[in-house]
């Protein structure tokens, strides 16, 4: 006589089929996988904060001389619901620089939505013509003034995720200032690319005001990099700032975005480039 699992699998394989798929079951098989011992230490934050301080240092020294364009555009009511973000001006200018201490900005385009009386913008029309300039050097301080070896004493650091994306682990590191008398020193997160240990990305905000009679708040800053020909270059800067009062031609908020592409690095820029018209050498 047939066992009760035996006599169950008969009285199945006796069914007819059902119109329906049929599905199969299976609550027998069971895997292991047995537990390796890791012995290498991990990486500590002290290191990585090292590596990163090389890394950039590293960035640095392979820029001799670079070119981009750089669009600076103002924003207002973007933090409005009910009216949509109007552009109030815009600036493009063509940058040079080359170490060790060259620069110069050329300005190619300026627009305002309401210019002010007693200038002229770009196409004959009233405006002032403004200049952005940028300093000569090309270590970037914007990205990594918190991961500066001068710096480590005035900020905390703590790892809060590591991703894998493709071939490339991301470290996630947030940092903080260890004192909270100054409004002016901001916390923030950057991701680093462990392969050349390199910030590729910040987000910054500030606790508080650094000015509170003119902002009210500064509720974040994002600052992306980009690889172009094989070295990390600033892509773009975004701020959102909220006014203590509203001004007539801005509003209560606005935002400034900094994008910056067309570069052209290690090109051999010639020092006559950066003398102005009329100047001798």
């Amino acid at each position: 006589m047939p066992t009760l699992p035996a006599l169950a699998v008969l009285i199945a394989l006796a069914a007819p089929p059902s119109s329906g798929p049929t599905v199969a079951v299976e609550d027998t098989m069971r895997t292991t996988v047995s537990e390796v011992l890791v012995r290498a230490p991990r990486v500590t934050l002290d290191e990585i904060l090292d590596r990163v301080a090389r890394g950039e240092a590293h960035r640095d020294s392979l820029l001799h001389d670079q070119a981009f364009t750089s669009t600076v555009r103002v924003v207002r009511d973007v933090a409005e619901t009910k009216k949509p973000p109007q552009l109030l001006e815009e600036t493009v200018s063509r940058v040079y620089k080359k170490k060790p201490d060259k620069a110069r900005t050329v300005l190619l385009h300026h627009w305002q939505k309401k210019p002010e009386k007693g200038g002229k913008d770009d196409k004959g029309g009233k405006g002032d013509n403004v200049e952005v300039n940028f300093r000569a050097d090309m270590d970037e301080e914007i990205v990594n003034f918190a991961f500066r070896p001068s710096a480590r004493r005035a900020f905390r650091y703590r790892i809060v995720g590591r991703d894998l994306l493709g071939s490339h682990l991301i470290y996630r590191i947030a940092f903080e200032p260890r004192s909270a008398l100054d409004p002016s020193i901001p916390s923030g997160l950057v991701w680093v690319d462990t392969n050349d240990f390199v910030i590729v990305r910040q987000e910054v905000s500030f606790p508080r005001s650094p000015v509170p009679l003119i902002l009210k708040s500064m509720d974040r800053m994002v600052i992306e990099r980009q690889r172009v020909d094989g070295y990390w270059v600033l892509r773009r800067v975004l701020v959102r700032v909220q006014l203590s009062m509203p001004i007539p031609t801005i509003g209560r908020s606005f935002d400034v975005a900094l994008q910056f592409d067309q570069y052209a690095i290690n090109a051999g820029i010639d020092d006559s480039l950066f003398v102005k018209p009329g100047r001798a050498r």
